[in-house]
């Protein structure tokens, strides 16, 4: 039975179709970007000749991210999953961004960045499959969110900011060049993602400023 993934929160939708974690279609390989979440799933279900009904469970990045695009992902997915009455399981993207930057740089922890509005931005530590979000200023949140770790990689937005902080000059800071975490995670390391279950009538919610509190 399938795996269905889709990734709201870099810019662009992404949606990946997968089977015992492996990778069948990414659209983001076949159809580029600019493509509508419909369109993609129509597109990759063709690819991989498969049907509707094949799909088991979906797993969707809430974010935080662009809230108008995470908002219509999210909303498209808990519309599928009603129709098709099926579970919704979540991860954030920082987690992609975490396990993605963590499995090139030898397990390290692993801090991404999200630019917010006034200043402030979604900071996360992601490390030993645990995921830590705060939100501020990037001066305010990243000394006590690194106070105990002496090396660590920087993801997101805010990686020069984050190297550049003059409380940080006794840590070894790692740049991996990495935006965001890749789609295809979600699909690779499925098994990660299974304890955040939604099933209707509890529908998938985005993380923002004012639902943070309940992913920490």
């Amino acid at each position: 039975m399938l795996t269905l993934a889709v990734s709201t929160s870099s810019g662009q939708f992404a949606l990946a179709i997968g089977e015992d974690n492996q990778v069948l279609f990414d659209s983001s390989d076949h159809l580029g970007y600019e493509r509508e979440l419909d369109d993609a799933l129509s597109e990759g279900l063709k690819y991989c000749q498969r049907a509707i009904h094949e799909i088991a469970r979906i797993i969707v990045d809430i974010g935080p991210g662009g809230t108008s695009r995470v908002r219509t992902g999210i909303a498209f997915v808990n519309g599928l999953a009603y129709s098709l009455d099926l579970p919704v399981y979540t991860a954030s993207s920082m987690e992609l961004a975490g396990i993605d930057a963590g499995s090139k740089f030898d397990g390290l922890p692993v801090v991404n960045s999200i630019k917010s509005i006034k200043g402030n931005a979604y900071i996360g530590l992601y490390h030993q499959n645990m995921l830590t979000i705060k939100y501020g200023t990037v001066q305010e949140v990243m000394p006590p969110l690194v106070s105990n770790i002496s090396k660590f990689v920087v993801t997101g937005f805010h990686r020069a900011a984050i190297m550049d902080l003059p409380a940080l000059k006794d840590k070894v800071i790692i740049d991996s060049e990495m935006s965001f975490g890749n789609a295809k995670i979600l699909i690779e390391k499925s098994d990660l993602f299974l304890k955040n279950e939604h099933i209707f009538p509890s529908f998938v919610q985005p993380i923002t400023e004012k639902t943070l509190i309940h992913h920490e």
